[in-house]
């Protein structure tokens, strides 16, 4: 059947106020449940933890913000070379270094000796770097102060007098300061009085205050005080292997394979100088060589004997 053109035109205008009138019309709601519309296997996994970052502890050191500055610039450096995130982990007061690594709270973290010897007893962290000093020498010192006028010329003349230790878990403030003093025969009852101050910095200022009469530093710290005129050195211990980098027991090894490979590419007196904050006041002021755990086995029985190490 044929119609008018007058009818070819009425449909096509009726069909047109019939699709605008559909597009206006209310539509029912539409509740989409993702359980029943997609396959197990189409859900996405969780973020990788290089998206999220990796946070990277430190034993007290210095003042609080200088510690965090040098760590904050080492973390943007090694983002730089492996294209990974970090950032600093800043603990709670009642948190330590240790616990975040055990925890999973921190994925690396520049550690002395007595921290890294606790994290591997604790969990099994991994040493993967330790610090080249001033002279090249993977190795470092502690060091016994006094006031530059002080009467105390040895170890033993410290019998009966005040001493500040720096935090219980340091090897320079204090591990390898108590093997000094018992080599020169010296307990903790023999002082009249002790404290642990709980950084290098505020052992620093425990003496050159003279609210204590001896100290133990960090030797880099030490000496820098000695050369201004502030401290006088009494003793300087032997040589013991030098703060690291530790990794926690979760980091995976190819995570811990590029940050190892970067560290040691570090050269914070030369190229990357411009990129570390106050470098040369740490432990490693001339980057890193690998190290193991069994090159800390003198201070793992040290620490065990004092007891620093869970039995």
């Amino acid at each position: 059947m044929s119609y008018p053109n007058g009818c070819n035109m009425f449909g096509r205008v009726f069909l047109l106020i019939l699709l605008a009138l559909t597009a206006c019309a209310p539509h029912p709601d539409w509740t989409l449940r993702l359980s029943e519309n997609l396959a197990q296997d189409a859900v996405l996994p969780p973020t990788p933890s290089e998206t999220a970052g990796w946070k990277i502890g430190f034993d007290p050191r210095l003042e609080p913000k200088e510690d965090v500055r040098q760590v904050a610039s080492l973390a943007d450096w090694l983002q730089s070379k492996t294209g990974l995130h970090f950032s600093v982990f800043i603990p709670e007061p009642a948190e330590n270094v240790v616990d975040g690594l055990c925890s999973g709270k921190v994925d690396f973290a520049v550690v002395g000796t007595v921290s890294y010897l606790q994290a591997y007893r604790r969990c099994g962290a991994r040493i993967l770097v330790r610090g080249l000093n001033q002279e090249g020498k993977d190795t470092y010192r502690a060091a016994i102060i006094v006031p530059p006028d002080s009467p105390l010329q040895t170890l033993s003349d410290l019998r009966g007098h005040t001493f500040a230790f720096g935090a219980l878990n340091s090897t320079q403030g204090h591990l390898i300061p108590r093997l000094m003093l018992q080599q020169a025969d010296l307990r903790l009852e023999d002082f009249s009085a002790y404290t642990y101050t709980g950084s290098h910095a505020e052992t620093a200022n425990a003496v050159t205050s003279r609210r204590y009469e001896a100290g133990a530093l960090q030797d880099t710290l030490a000496l820098d005080l000695a050369r201004r005129g502030l401290v006088r050195i009494l003793a300087l211990s032997d040589e013991y292997p030098s703060s690291g980098i530790v990794a926690a027991p979760h980091v995976p090894q190819q995570t811990l394979i590029m940050v190892q490979q970067a560290l040691l590419q570090l050269q914070p007196a030369g190229a990357d100088a411009k990129y570390l904050y106050q470098w040369q006041r740490t432990e490693m002021p001339l980057g890193f060589v690998p190290a193991r755990d069994e090159e800390y086995e003198s201070l793992r029985q040290i620490a065990q004997a004092i007891g620093l190490l869970e039995p």
